[in-house]
């Protein structure tokens, strides 16, 4: 579902940079750092989000940082 979100996005604003976690994510450790460089963030809230570390740092940042979210329930 990600992949055909972000590819429609791209497709839909070819100006736009799109960062996928699975395509982009170089460093885990620098989660929030990627987080604060993003103007929207849109998460998919997959059955097992809310149980992710990963997941629950990211949301922490998105909140710390005041960015807009899309939230999309899978």
């Amino acid at each position: 579902m990600a992949a055909t979100i972000k590819r429609q996005l791209q497709l839909l604003v070819p100006t736009a940079s799109v960062f996928l976690d699975i395509d982009d994510l170089e460093d885990i450790g620098a989660l929030e750092t990627y987080v604060a460089a993003t103007q929207t963030v849109l998460i998919i809230l997959s059955k097992g989000y809310f149980g992710s570390r990963n997941c629950m740092r990211e949301v922490r940042a998105c909140c710390a940082a005041d960015k807009p979210l899309v939230l999309v329930h899978e």
